[in-house]
């Protein structure tokens, strides 16, 4: 057979001919003949549009043509081009769509949809619907037709086109509307527009808008478009917020809020959510409800603004609120509580949005009434009044005052559940946590009064759950409490004082636990603590110290809780100080030693110490370094033993570790004359305590001290910076040493700040004369010269000249002087020293340092330029800084003078590398000079100057493309497009050589390119761009394979891969593949996109309030709570709930979501009991009580065997055959158990003969069909004896028994739990037809009997069965081999 193949889809199968014809004809299709011809025409052979397509003159293409030639390219610059694109801009966006699409691309498809064909309005309040447009809505094209009219009618009248004027019109066309549609389409268009009404329009026309509105519902309101409904109520809900408070006192306005409240319990979701949310946004969002707005355009606007102003601070509730509370209550009737539980559920979730509006006493009476409600056996009315309830606290409402919130939470607390309901558990703790918060803002003293209960509830019962969500819910509880409550009482020493005994109450609760043996808690309880060090540490140290030592004696370097316990000590010496905690746990036993035991604590002692006392630090923890240091030398000298000398050794280091710590925020700096002494002597004779010194000391010069601080620390400085510069000057001998060095120079140049003005002169006179009399380049030289350019910052600005002229300037000229080096390694790195300090001078923020360079900048500049051909390459960065600094100093700088023309040659050839220091000062000083010739507007001079670099080697071209790609980026448009063409150019002619470098450096120009440039300029140069892509050698292409990418991906965005791949040529399959990839995960981005904004409408999850994420809100607790609507309650979407129960209807989920009620054998339960509430428990709690009571079967005595007198197990032949006591007596419910387990229980006596041949039996289970090996259910179980199996096609031996609407009898299988096909174990090879088996029932034939038998109509129908089974039974050979069958019963003798 013969196959066309193509070669550029080599695993796809090709046309075929049919058989015998591959000499006949040639195939009808033969595109790949026809883009194998056109591969001279046509470059793309794989994503070009197919040949025969429609290639006429469209009028997208006219409008691209015209774009691309409506500028000339000499005159025209790129900000002319980009001015007529509103939607441009310079910034970098990843999110651009295709060209293709209608969002902002930059190109005329930004002002026109298919909708602006036949409307030309410009308010904005109608976009949706011109961008939007479905040409395929009836809707949406009456809408588009009556807005067109009303955009000419206003034209006409001279009118702006205002949402008032749009809203005048709209109301008179839908009262002058007759017919149905264009009444549904005008009020669509007024649901868009009357947002943007003025609100003194909407008081105006309140009273006919309203009353038109209300006819229109009353009209609509039995109709099945649900849209309209929703229009109207929007519309009604906008025009009510904008009413004043004046106008709530006429009758007539309650009226149409009563219609509103009428909807809100409707049967339609959509429209009872419309509903709601126009509730909801006229009490918390009317126009007096909201904060007076400053400004004011109109003036009548602002004059009712100022009468409002001091009436709206003063409103704290709606005047509507009564009437959504008498609405409300009216639903939690007896009879509607009984009868319709949803309209009940529906007015909870209306409750539950706008409770904070309401004035004091309806809260006190809504409050009342959900109390009441919540103690009924429907555990989802339950939890939706605990989401009211927690709305209602998290609101944080003025109205619901301190006293009613205390009366609140107290009644809260009788409505407690079970323990063991952990869903019902956590709502209510979460909705106590809230409420307590909230009275915490309104009154601390109530809140700290109601604190010890709640926390006394927690500690005792809900915190020792054995249910790990319970004891995290309740975790986050007690910490939010702790932060937002009990953190307030212990701010400052009066408030801590009188609320004493609440806090010490609730440290005992909290200890109590502590003491318990731990379990699951034992984590969070440590972490609590760690909580509550923080907020009471302050003023409660003596009542936390038990808690803390206990704490500290559980720690164990191997235990679970190690980081739990160390986090917790960190907290208590941040809050205690090391005082309090080295005195509950102490460092060191009744001898004075150090406690090997308690070792642990010293680098928690570092870290945690903060506002310490440097006196206790002096008086405690020095003399314990000192006695370990001895105890080190003796057991490392004297005694010789090495392991307790490192030990030792090792204390005494974490000892004088601490010094840091008590340094930070000390709170007796005065002390440090008294412990100066100390630190001088470590210093100079105890190198190895020197960092935790220098450490100290850094942290006692930081900028956070205080004053007092940085005065003590400068006292020192005469003692301190000497005994510095000494150990700076030694030269190390290890890698240690050269780290400690450089870390004395840091603690050099902090201090050095911080010093008095005559000690920093006295020190660096002394240094310059050290300095002068060391040899040049050595390492005492090298050392002298970084003190001296530490000190020589705080000079002023007279001795920094003459210490740069004597020290520096030589250095810079490369002069023949004695402080010269002659050596040309030791002059690099003492050039790079040099610059680096006149880098620092240049750059300081010290006024001494500026004024230095503005007074010598024309000798700066000087030495720079002269110093330009001697300077080494490692100066280059700094050199390049002090440029920058110069002209950064000059006032009157111009393009055009010598500075900035020389930095510009030197800028490009420091532009070398990708993130390098040279490379970040090189692009800042380029942008630098960009700025001033711009300014100058001799932007492409600069362009002329830079052009000259491409002359240059391999280096200088690479430089310059990166040159350009700033320009480009800092004031690309301002270049003429005639300038930025000839650049593209060129860069594009070093793209395609064989320099890596330069062809990385293109493809960064080209990225920058397409990013800040117009996409009409872009696409002029598409063709060039791509070519030059495909150009590229193998080398070059594969080493910027990931730039490429990247800038493909960028291309993608804003042109399409098949225009793209217009201009590639054929032979480059490498970048049509990359092309084709791009464009599968293009589409791929997109569908994941949409299916994500899809699940984002879809979704009708609110969250309550904004809750931390490691907290229970109300809706993540009872999440699972909406399933336990009964079938007959219609939820808020029906279709997503039918969805969700059928994806979840396994046995399991059944019966998570069934409701338990708790009963006492010798009580009955009262539901009307407050009490009893605890008793109605929701799925998930009482789940595994019954669980486990099903599995409880009940034990026959004996294994149900009989016994004789003197204990013998009497066992007859008849049960070992199957003719047991059971199989005997089927009306009995207890044979009918065992019968059904008989085939799985070991000691049932169903088939013990069964039971005993199991394991001879296992190889023929095994070789049985897998289909027939599956477990036996109940229903199979049950079938064994009540006869109900499935229906089949097939009678007699051979029927089908895996249905369920037959009522035949089945025969038990004989694999004990599997069963298989009826008739199968009868069938064999030797007969035609059945044979009988050993211990077997005998084959037999029989008519079901099932409720059709019983029908009159089809008596004659049933009466053919028995026909057919006679003669089948004298026919198919059933009676060979043994006796004939009977119709009816069991086998009265079994075979032996």
């Amino acid at each position: 057979m013969g196959k066309f193949r193509s070669k550029l889809k080599r695993h796809n199968k090709g046309k075929t001919w049919s058989k015998g014809e591959s000499a006949i004809s040639n195939p009808e299709q033969m595109k790949h003949r026809l883009k194998a011809k056109s591969r001279f025409f046509q470059p793309n052979l794989n994503l070009a549009a197919e040949s025969g397509s429609a290639k006429g003159l469209t009028m997208e293409a006219v409008h691209k043509h015209e774009q691309r030639l409506a500028y000339n390219t000499e005159t025209t610059t790129v900000n002319d081009v980009a001015g007529s694109l509103k939607s441009f801009t310079f910034e970098d966006d990843d999110g651009m769509s295709g060209s293709g699409t209608a969002t902002q691309t930059g190109t005329f498809k930004t002002f026109q949809t298919f909708a602006s064909n036949y409307s030309s309005c410009s308010n904005v309040s109608f976009k949706k619907l011109l961008t939007g447009f479905r040409a395929s809505s009836d809707l949406h094209k009456e809408m588009l037709a009556i807005l067109s009219a009303l955009t000419e009618i206003i034209r006409e009248r001279g009118g702006s086109e205002s949402s008032t004027e749009y809203f005048l019109l709209l109301i008179s066309q839908i009262e002058a509307a007759t017919e149905e549609r264009d009444i549904i389409a005008g009020i669509a268009l007024l649901s868009m527009g009357i947002k943007s009404v003025p609100a003194p329009v909407l008081r105006k026309r309140f009273d006919s808008t309203a009353a038109t509105l209300q006819q229109l519902l009353q009209r609509f309101i039995e109709s099945s478009n649900q849209s309209v409904i929703r229009y109207l109520i929007g519309c009604l809900s906008v025009l009510l917020r904008a009413q004043d408070y004046a106008t709530w006192t006429y009758s007539s306005t309650f009226q149409y809020f009563d219609a509103l409240l009428s909807f809100s319990i409707h049967s339609r979701p959509k429209i009872r959510k419309a509903a709601h949310h126009a509730v909801v946004s006229i009490i918390h969002g009317s126009c007096f409800m909201l904060p007076p707005t400053p400004v004011e355009n109109d003036a009548n606007a602002e004059g009712v603004q100022k009468v409002q102003q001091p009436q709206a601070s003063k409103i704290k509730h709606h005047p509507a609120s009564g009437r959504v509370t008498k609405f409300c209550l009216a639903q939690f009737k007896p009879e509607v509580l009984a009868n319709a539980q949803t309209t009940v559920l529906h007015t909870l979730t209306l409750l539950k949005d706008c409770l904070g509006g309401f004035r004091t006493e309806d809260i006190r009476s809504v409050c009342e009434h959900l109390l009441s409600i919540m103690t009924a056996a429907n555990v989802l009315v339950r939890t939706n009044c605990f989401q009211a309830l927690h709305a209602l606290f998290l609101t944080r409402s003025a109205n619901l005052n301190a006293t009613l919130c205390a009366k609140l939470l107290a009644a809260i607390h009788e409505y407690r559940p079970d323990r063991s309901d952990v869903r019902q558990t956590l709502a209510w703790i979460t909705v106590l946590k809230e409420g307590h918060m909230h009275l915490a803002t309104l009154q601390l003293d109530l809140c700290m009064q109601a604190l010890p209960r709640i926390f006394d509830v927690f500690t005792a019962d809900l915190w020792l759950s054995d249910r790990s969500e319970l004891v995290v819910g309740v975790s986050n509880c007690i910490k939010e409490l702790l932060q937002d409550c009990v953190s307030r009482a212990c701010t400052t020493q009066e408030l801590a004082d009188k609320y004493r005994m609440s806090v010490t109450k609730i440290i005992g609760a909290l200890h109590k636990v502590l003491n318990a043996p731990f379990g699951e808690i034992s984590k969070y309880v440590i972490l609590i603590f760690s909580i509550v060090f923080e907020a009471c540490g302050k003023h409660f140290g003596g009542e936390l110290m038990s808690s803390l030592t206990t704490i500290g004696k559980r720690y164990e370097s191997q235990t679970a809780l190690r980081l739990q316990i160390e986090h917790t000590i960190i907290s208590a010496i941040k809050s205690f100080g090391p005082e309090l905690v080295l005195q509950a746990l102490p460092l060191n036993d009744a001898n004075g030693n150090v406690c090997l035991e308690r070792s642990w604590l010293l680098p928690l002692m570092r870290e945690g110490a903060n506002g310490a006392s440097l006196q206790f630090f002096k008086e405690h923890v020095v003399p314990l370094a000192l006695n370990s240091q001895a105890n080190w030398r003796k057991f490392s000298v004297e005694e010789k033993n090495n392991v307790k000398a490192h030990i030792y050794e090792l204390l005494s280091c974490q000892l004088w570790g601490l010094f840091p710590g008590f340094c930070r925020h000390p709170r007796d700096p005065e002390y440090l004359r008294k412990l100066a002494p100390t630190l001088g002597d470590v210093l100079e004779n105890n190198p190895e305590f020197r960092a935790a010194v220098y450490d100290g000391l850094m942290e006692l010069l930081d900028d956070s001290q205080s004053t007092e601080c940085h005065a003590a620390i400068g006292q020192y400085a005469r003692n301190f910076l000497p005994r510095l510069f000494n150990i700076y000057t030694q030269k190390p001998t290890s890698t240690y040493e050269a780290d400690q060095r450089k870390r004395v120079l840091d603690v050099i140049r902090q201090y050095i700040a911080r010093a008095p003005a005559e000690v920093q002169a006295q020190l660096f006179e002394n240094a310059q004369g050290l300095l002068a009399a060391s040899a040049v380049a050595s390492f005492e030289y090298d050392a002298y010269f970084d003190i001296n350019a530490a000190i020589v910052r705080v000079q002023k600005c007279r001795g920094i000249e003459t210490y740069f002229e004597k020290y520096m300037a030589p250095v810079l000229r490369n002069d023949k002087s004695k402080l010269v080096s002659r050596d040309e390694q030791k002059l690099k790195k003492q050039q790079r020293k040099t610059y680096e300090l006149l880098r620092e001078l240049m750059t300081s923020d010290q006024a001494s340092c500026q004024k230095f360079t503005r007074k010598n900048s024309i000798m700066l500049q000087q030495i720079l330029l002269e110093a330009f051909s001697t300077t080494c390459s490692v100066c280059q960065a700094s050199r390049l800084h002090c440029l920058k600094s110069l002209l950064d100093c000059r006032t009157n700088l111009t393009f055009n003078d010598q500075l900035v023309m020389k930095a510009i040659p030197e800028a490009v050839l420091n532009y070398k590398e990708f993130s390098t220091r040279k490379e970040q000062i090189a692009e800042q000083l380029i942008k630098l000079i960009v700025n001033l010739y711009q300014e100058a507007g001799k932007i492409n001079e600069f362009v002329d100057i830079l052009t000259a670099g491409f002359t240059g080697d391999e280096s200088l071209i690479t430089n310059t493309i990166l040159a350009f790609r700033a320009v480009l980026q800092q004031q690309g448009q301002h270049l003429t497009v005639s300038t930025l063409e000839f650049v593209l150019q060129q860069v594009s002619v070093f793209l395609v050589q064989k320099s890596r470098h330069q062809a990385e450096a293109a493809v960064a120009f080209l990225i920058t390119f397409i990013k800040v440039m117009p996409i009409p300029l872009v696409a002029n140069h598409l063709e060039t761009i791509m070519r030059s892509l495909s150009a590229m050698t193998k080398d070059t292409k594969r080493y910027c394979r990931i730039q490429i990418g990247y800038f493909l991906k960028k291309l993608c965005k804003r042109f399409t891969t098949e225009e793209l791949a217009r201009f590639v040529p054929g032979d480059d399959e490498v970048t049509h593949r990359r092309l084709k990839k791009i464009r599968k995960q293009m589409r791929r981005d997109t569908r994941k996109k949409q299916n994500e904004e899809a699940q984002a409408e879809s979704s009708d999850e609110e969250l309550v309030g904004d809750l931390e994420q490691k907290s229970y809100t109300i809706d993540d607790i009872l999440a699972d709570s909406d399933s336990d609507l009964p079938e007959d309650m219609e939820t808020e979407d029906g279709v997503a709930t039918t969805k969700l129960a059928m994806s979840k209807s396994t046995s399991k989920s059944k019966q998570s979501r069934s409701t338990y009620i708790r009963e006492d054998v010798d009580e009955i339960v009262d539901l009307a009991d407050l009490k009893s509430i605890g008793n109605v428990l929701t799925s998930g709690s009482a789940s595994a009580a019954p669980s486990k009571q099903s599995k409880l079967k009940p034990q026959l005595i004996n294994g149900g065997f009989k016994t004789a007198d003197d204990g013998r197990l009497i066992i007859s032949d008849k049960a070992l055959r199957g003719q047991g006591k059971n199989y005997d007596d089927n009306s009995d419910s207890d044979g009918v158990e065992s019968s059904a387990d008989s085939g799985n229980e070991p000691g049932g006596v169903g088939n013990p003969k069964r039971g005993m041949e199991e394991d001879s039996s296992d190889e023929e289970v095994l070789k049985q069909d897998p289909s027939t090996k599956r477990k036996r259910k109940a229903s199979d179980a049950l079938s064994m004896v009540s006869g109900k199996t499935g229906a089949s096609t097939r009678k007699g031996i051979h029927r089908s028994l895996g249905g369920k609407s037959s009522d035949a009898m089945s025969v038990k299988s004989g694999g004990g739990g599997f069963s298989k096909a009826a008739g199968t174990e009868y069938s064999t090879k030797k007969a035609k037809g059945d044979m009988k088996q050993r211990g077997k029932l005998d084959p037999y034939a029989y008519i079901p009997l099932t409720r059709n038998t019983l029908n009159k109509r089809k008596r004659a129908m049933n009466s053919r069965k028995f026909k057919s089974v006679v003669r089948g039974a004298g026919t198919d050979g059933t009676r060979k081999g043994g006796t004939a069958c009977r119709s009816g019963g069991r086998v009265g003798k079994s075979y032996k």
